[in-house]
């Protein structure tokens, strides 16, 4: 007797051509990544205006370069300590509510920093800032990994990244004009005023991507793997929600690590170098921050998804050789269209780096931990961020800028060899491959395996249950 005559009361398993899913409309998904894009441009620009014044502000209260440095620090341990949990926030409680929060904190601190009177108090509002923003980028990266197409990730992280792009070209350029005509109330008006326009058009623009179900499904999942391993629940839990393999996702938090620590190194020094040594008023120093974010706009638009096309790993490396140029550029000349032109090579390095970097980190992650593990790399970026003023306030009375700008340099060029030699990823799958599973003879025989199971325990029950 075939064995499958047993069962013919169960019906027949048809084998599916697709299976429905409850994905966004493509057109819709990719509006919603334009309006976020948007809405990043919008503010970053306002982050932008007033970025030029932190140091003005700073020397007004009497202090320098060790003090802006606090200030950075305060801003960076927060996010250290507060990434992680605010990427598992997302997770849990979605995307939209930590993207909303954040814009909503942009706009207040921008209005602490306004009103601030003393050093002290600046640093307060820049901890909090940094505390309650820290869910933006994983909430963030989460979205796009929910809605767009796993093989062109990086093309829309692109797309996004060069909205941050964009706040750079006019909001340094802005605020320094108005700085330098009207002082502080022009420029700092404005930036409180496009952080709650960016605000309001988030309200009525970004969903939910992560929705309910799929919340619900992804805890379900977690209980029952503690269930199964009562003993580990905690350590294989986390474990389970890092990317792998691990030793993958440890060099990329190595790029990360290193980028951030360049930048920050030379960042309290950088403004006071320009208004000091190389003479320059805060507009001209604003138009040279203005030209690495035209590159790195152009560069997100032009070659965001290159990785997509080329692979992480070369894509990672040349944009780590044309990300050192700022720091070479300003190591080598004091001449203001050297330093521009260096910004501008640099600009397209990071435009390279920062798509191809969170598209490696998001292929290795699990699905229902993507925003945890951006969490995580937003919490190693914000380490560097830390460590960096930490050193540079140690160093400043015995390290010239020159000699700052040279350890950055010498930084990321290592970093490039260690991407080169030690970065190992997987094969890349497309959607195509994805798909062979959802109408496969290894899924038809699954279905009929639990169906078959299913019946035998219902019929199982009913004779326990029958009277002898």
């Amino acid at each position: 007797m075939n064995p499958d005559d047993s069962h013919a009361h169960m019906g027949v398993v048809a084998q599916a051509a697709r299976v429905a899913t409850p994905d966004i409309d493509p057109r819709r998904a990719r509006t919603i990544m334009i309006v976020l894009a948007g809405c990043t441009a919008l503010q970053m620009t306002s982050y932008g205006m007033i970025f030029p014044l932190f140091a003005r502000k700073i020397s007004d209260f009497g202090d320098s370069v060790a003090v802006l440095a606090i200030s950075v620090m305060a801003y960076s341990l927060a996010g250290v300590i507060m990434a992680p949990i605010m990427g598992l926030l997302a997770d849990r409680l979605g995307r939209r509510p930590l993207i909303l929060g954040s814009f909503a904190v942009f706009a207040a601190a921008f209005a602490g920093y306004y009103v601030a009177a003393t050093s002290v108090v600046f640093i307060v509002i820049r901890g909090l800032a940094g505390a309650l923003t820290a869910g933006l980028g994983p909430a963030t990266m989460g979205l796009i990994a929910d809605i767009a197409p796993r093989d062109e990730r990086a093309r829309w992280i692109g797309v996004v990244g060069g909205g941050t792009s964009a706040g750079f070209i006019v909001g340094p350029v802005v605020g320094g004009l108005l700085y330098d005509r009207w002082g502080y109330g022009p420029p700092f008006l404005a930036s409180i005023g496009i952080a709650l326009l960016t605000l309001l058009v988030a309200i009525f623009t970004i969903p939910e991507t992560n929705t309910r179900e799929q919340r619900r499904r992804a805890a379900l999942h977690e209980k029952r793997a503690e269930r199964l391993a009562p003993d580990m629940r905690t350590a294989a839990s986390f474990v389970a929600s890092l990317p792998h393999p691990l030793l993958a996702f440890g060099t990329l938090l190595f790029v990360n690590l290193s980028m951030i620590f360049a930048w920050f190194f030379v960042d309290p020094q950088l403004p006071f170098y320009a208004f000091d040594d190389l003479n320059l008023s805060t507009a001209k120093f604003g138009a040279m921050i203005s030209c690495y974010g035209w590159a790195a706009l152009i560069g997100h638009l032009a070659l965001g998804r290159s990785s997509d096309r080329f692979g992480r790993k070369p894509i990672l490396v040349l944009g780590l050789v044309l990300h050192s140029a700022q720091y070479c550029g300003l190591m080598l000349s004091d001449v203001y269209g050297v330093i521009i032109a260096a910004f501008v090579i640099a600009g397209l390095g990071e435009a390279l780096v920062n798509p191809a970097l969170s598209a490696a980190y998001l292929d290795i992650t699990p699905e229902e931990h993507r925003s945890r593990a951006m969490g995580i790399k937003t919490a190693v970026g914000s380490l560097g961020s830390l460590l960096a003023p930490a050193l540079a306030t140690i160093t400043v009375g015995h390290v010239p800028p020159e000699g700052a700008f040279v350890v950055s340099a010498v930084l990321i060029l290592l970093t490039g060899v260690v991407v080169l030699v030690a970065l190992r990823l997987p094969a890349r799958t497309g959607g195509a491959g994805d798909r062979r599973w959802e109408a496969s003879e290894a899924r038809v025989l699954a279905a009929q395996t639990a169906l078959r199971n299913l019946t035998v325990s219902a019929a199982t029950a009913r004779k326990l249950r029958s009277p002898v």
